[in-house]
């Protein structure tokens, strides 16, 4: 009776260890799937508390666009000029990207240029990217959005921006844009993926941190 019931205990424990083993790794893969390609991208800021500021801007052709029309869209914004070298060899990878954009309504890419030379920047794009105009850009020569109230000075500096305008992401310098990684980034954020992590000034925290640091070696 008494080794029954020994056996019975332990097959309540193996169980329950089994159970817990399944929802930790299930969890595990849920984590991974919401932020390994989010970590291995390496952005400066990952959160979901801050709001995009408005944007109202002329693009090259004086037609005005704003960032609250792309409401419902995740937006990719990328804000650069005509003097940065690390700009022009990103260009490519984003005329890729919005090639792979084009023909889905969930998504938007729109670059900003803090230059007044609209025939400089139209020839930037033009030499780097070897099409006429890949994608949108706007001019903003007095960096009264830019960096008034985004406060950027690194040039290129890219934010993710989901549906509901909450920043999720910011990217300082180049990235490959085109890659099978970026756009699982853009995914995640399209679906709605939450991943458990908050990054500034390089400290990593949440569920996630660990995770981050050795995909991407935040320090």
């Amino acid at each position: 009776m008494k080794l029954a019931r020994l056996l019975q205990g332990g097959f309540i424990l193996a169980s329950a260890l089994l159970v817990y083993s399944f929802v930790a790794s299930a969890q595990d893969g849920e984590l991974r799937r919401a932020c390994l390609s989010l970590c291995t991208l390496q952005p400066n800021y990952v959160g979901e508390t801050l709001s995009s500021p408005e944007i109202k801007l002329p693009d090259l052709d004086g037609a005005e666009h704003s960032l609250s029309a792309l409401r419902g869209k995740t937006v990719v914004l990328v804000f650069w000029t005509t003097t940065c070298t690390a700009c022009k060899r990103q260009m490519p990878a984003l005329a890729e990207l919005a090639e792979m954009l084009r023909d889905d309504a969930r998504f938007a890419l729109l670059t900003v240029a803090v230059d007044d030379d609209k025939t400089a920047v139209r020839e930037m794009v033009r030499q780097s990217t070897r099409k006429s105009a890949p994608f949108t850009v706007l001019l903003d020569p007095e960096s009264r959005f830019v960096q008034g109230r985004y406060g950027t000075r690194l040039f290129p500096e890219t934010w993710v921006i989901d549906p509901q305008g909450v920043i999720r992401a910011r990217f300082d310098g180049p990235r490959d844009w085109s890659t099978t990684l970026a756009f699982d980034v853009l995914e995640g954020v399209a679906r709605g993926d939450a991943c458990p992590l908050e990054l500034r000034g390089g400290m990593a925290t949440g569920r996630a941190a660990r995770m981050c640091e050795r995909a991407a070696n935040f320090r």
